[in-house]
């Protein structure tokens, strides 16, 4: 493994990061920080003696001082995975690649920006088997103004969602437009959001199942896939239904078995393109089959890969060897840069 840099930074949303600085000494500082819309592998790398050892952790706006050293002979691994949240923080970052040139860039910026939700359907549009629902961004600042781009984009059911949001958080779907009423009060619905078209994903149980897989060095590893009778699916989500059907459990086992086996090369065309459109070194993929379409949810190089909560009794255990997989092939992809 070369040297390498990973460059992290912070959010440009208000509230999502914090950072508490005890003191610096000697080039050295000390404290804590949380940043969101980060590719998690940094405690992983930590971790590893060996990755460690050739590793470098670049905090902008933390380390002013550091100097980008130029025609070094090392790696650059940006950390910084949300187009949407952290734009401000992708530019900065993009200005400091021109200042070295490494032997090796992993996640490139502009590779990043493909991953924008607003821009996901065109980065993936015309694949052959995949469908990424119709978004649209707005910059609504009243509720008139709300309601004339529901009315433009006239698809019902509708998805709105804040803009460098994940998990969920500050999403809704309506029905129809007699809903938009009821929500009108809600203040980040004027601060930037997506309208989202929102397909029924329900699988043959009628349940929807939202299915993840990791590309690491371009090739495509199955994560998970969860089941709930609540359309808007998350690592929470376990506890709607499979937390007390063990036959769930059963279920995502088995059909995470059939993507290793032979699914991911049966949709082998569809993967393929999204990695060559996408180009990232390791990004993820949140996607359902529906009527022999791959339904792209959204993809980007910030969602969760490399922990797992095993549940009571480790019901989950049965996912341990698909983290282990990925675990390895993070590992090896540095190894051999």
């Amino acid at each position: 493994m070369k040297s390498t840099l990973f460059l992290v930074g912070p959010s440009d949303i208000e509230g999502q990061s914090w950072t508490k600085i005890d003191h610096r000494e000697a080039g050295r500082v000390k404290g804590a920080f949380q940043w969101s819309g980060l590719l998690p592998i940094l405690p992983f790398v930590k971790a590893d003696a060996t990755l460690s050892a050739k590793s470098t952790f670049v905090f902008i706006g933390i380390h002013e001082k550091f100097s980008m050293p130029r025609n070094a002979h090392l790696n650059l691994f940006n950390i910084v995975g949300d187009a949407d949240a952290s734009v401000k923080m992708l530019n900065i970052i993009q200005a400091m690649e021109n200042k070295i040139q490494p032997q090796r860039y992993f996640n490139r910026t502009s590779d990043v920006f493909k991953t924008s939700r607003g821009r996901l359907p065109e980065t993936l549009s015309d694949i052959p088997g995949c469908y990424v629902p119709h978004v649209e961004a707005s910059d609504p600042k009243s509720f008139d103004e709300l309601e004339q781009a529901c009315e433009k984009f006239d698809t019902w059911p509708l998805i709105l969602r804040a803009r460098g949001y994940h998990g969920g958080e500050n999403m809704i779907l309506l029905s129809d437009r007699s809903q938009l009423d009821t929500i009108k009060d809600n203040p980040w619905l004027y601060d930037g959001i997506f309208l989202m078209e929102h397909v029924d994903y329900r699988n043959e149980g009628k349940l929807y199942q939202k299915t993840r897989v990791l590309y690491v060095g371009g090739i495509p590893y199955p994560r998970h896939s969860i089941m709930s009778d609540c359309w808007s699916i998350h690592s929470k989500n376990r506890a709607d239904l499979m937390d007390q059907d063990l036959e769930l459990c059963h279920q995502e086992e088995r059909f995470l078995a059939y993507l290793r086996t032979t699914g991911l090369r049966e949709y082998g065309a569809v993967f393929s393109a999204i990695q060559k459109r996408i180009g990232l070194d390791i990004f993820g993929v949140d996607f359902a089959l529906v009527d022999g379409k791959v339904v792209v949810f959204e993809a980007n190089a910030c969602m969760e890969f490399l922990s797992q909560d095993y549940g009571e009794n480790g019901r989950y255990r049965y996912l341990e060897s698909y983290v282990r997989d990925l675990k390895h092939a993070v590992k090896k992809m540095l190894m051999d840069a």
